[in-house]
């Protein structure tokens, strides 16, 4: 696995204060470069483009969902198929979370959150990426 100065990491959140706390501690975390997203058009217009190592994002957001997007990249050919998926969301319902690992989440953090959880769940989610 590449160190983590060397990944570049997505933020996919609606909520523009919250998804500025997110690229902060991503960064505090010692993550190399890490891009943002609006939603999931975005988000997966960036995927798209290639270079992304690990993809964090909201559930509930306009337009394509956080939970769409996953199923897009889930559903793809090639190299957006292995990118590692943290799901972040307020969404807690035993169901919710059973619907997420269905569709190939590799880890889940429910808000609120913290820095430790964020990048537990960071390093989870590349560890179960690289055993797939």
């Amino acid at each position: 696995m590449a160190e983590k100065k060397d990944l570049k990491v997505l933020v996919a959140e609606d909520n523009p204060s919250l998804r500025k706390v997110i690229c902060n501690i991503v960064r505090k975390l010692g993550y190399g470069e890490v891009a943002e997203a609006e939603d999931g058009t975005q988000a997966w217009a960036l995927l798209e483009a290639g270079g992304i190592d690990l993809l964090l994002t909201d559930w509930a957001m306009p337009g394509l969902s956080g939970m769409d997007l996953l199923k897009k990249l889930r559903a793809s050919d090639g190299d957006l198929e292995r990118i590692p998926v943290v799901m972040i969301t307020a969404a807690d319902t035993k169901n919710e979370i059973i619907e997420a690992g269905k569709e190939g989440v590799d880890a889940y953090v429910i808000k609120p959150f913290n820095v430790t959880t964020i990048g537990e769940k960071m390093e989870e989610a590349l560890r179960n990426r690289a055993r797939s």
